[in-house]
């Protein structure tokens, strides 16, 4: 519902004035008068009210909270996602290795939903089914986006609050600029948006993938979030080396690295001659500079990268100032 449906189609006090007498009925909202409300409405709260009202008994009020595993009053409670499907042998690998340290929820997309980037379904519904993973645990998926994944859980649908959100293990790294498409990276996004601690893991991408090292690092992550927070607008970005754990050259903390892209246009014909195409060609490499996310992964080292939801470009927005912002009182005189 947009929220400036709930004023109705006249104003409250439309029908009798006063002195009793009768007044015409308002005509429906129009948009302009329903954009005005709303202005009205942003400027006496001082803040946008697109989303939740601050509900402070609701699931999407989230405890900040942050201290050594042994001194948590109960479990974390720790909400698993991922962008591959509920059928992932990653999803699977990551809920596994997070069951000792919390009580994982595990909610995710029905179908692979790899690079939807943050999607999210406002013009259908949802269905939400029942699941059991294959070690035999609950799950539940979505015939949604990795956001919608996260949004059902922090909108009620458990009916409890969560500590931290993990998302992965994906398929293939996320590596600097690939963060933009990636429903794994998103799906951490939205619990940020909604006030949670989050991390995306990634591992590099191989005929048959072992995620035993993305495990272990997966638990690394999660402990160290849980144990010192994060703060509002912050996560997480892992991304893993496909080694064996023992080949694996450590930690890095990062930056994000360029990402080379080596897309093709492959246009075909169907059965009846008509054009489609494809998206194609070979996997992304990347430029090799130290301090990079790129550049870690490649020396058999494990990624964390911190990403922020604020995408202010700062030397820019000095710029900006420096121009000149007005509008011109003779169009034609403008060039």
């Amino acid at each position: 519902m947009n929220p400036s449906d709930s004023h109705g189609t006249g104003d409250p006090g439309a029908g009798d004035d006063q002195a009793g007498t009768p007044r015409p009925e308002l005509p429906e909202m129009t948009r302009e008068r329903a954009r005005s409300e709303r202005r009205d409405l942003d400027l006496e709260r001082g803040e946008p009210v697109a989303g939740g009202m601050g509900r402070a008994d609701s699931p999407r009020a989230l405890r900040p909270y942050a201290r050594p595993l042994g001194e948590w009053p109960t479990r974390p409670r720790i909400l698993v996602t991922n962008d591959d499907g509920v059928e992932s042998r990653g999803l699977l690998a990551l809920k596994q290795a997070l069951d000792p340290i919390g009580d994982v929820t595990v909610v995710a997309p029905d179908t692979n939903q790899s690079t939807v980037g943050h999607q999210k379904t406002l013009m259908r519904p949802l269905r939400v089914r029942e699941r059991q993973l294959a070690d035999g645990s609950q799950a539940w998926s979505i015939d949604g986006s990795p956001t919608d994944a996260v949004s059902l859980a922090f909108l009620g649908y458990f009916d409890h609050r969560f500590d931290l959100v993990a998302s992965g293990i994906n398929y293939g790294a996320n590596l600097g600029d690939d963060i933009t498409y990636s429903g794994t990276v998103s799906a951490a996004m939205e619990a940020v948006i909604n006030g949670c601690p989050a991390f995306a893991i990634s591992q590099e991408y191989y005929e048959h993938p072992d995620f035993a090292l993305a495990a272990l690092a997966a638990r690394v992550v999660a402990r160290n979030i849980l144990e010192h927070g994060l703060a509002p607008g912050e996560l997480v970005n892992v991304n893993v080396p496909a080694v064996d754990p023992d080949e694996f050259a450590g930690f890095e903390v990062t930056r994000l690295g360029k990402r080379i892209y080596q897309d093709e246009l492959i246009e075909r014909r169907d059965p009846r001659g008509l054009p489609y195409f494809w998206i194609g060609g070979p996997p992304p490499s990347g430029l090799a500079i130290a301090g990079t996310d790129f550049h870690a992964v490649i020396n058999r080292k494990v990624a964390i990268t911190p990403i922020h939801l604020d995408l202010t470009g700062r030397s820019l927005l000095r710029r900006l100032k420096t121009w000149r912002w007005e509008m011109d009182e003779d169009p034609d005189q403008a060039i």
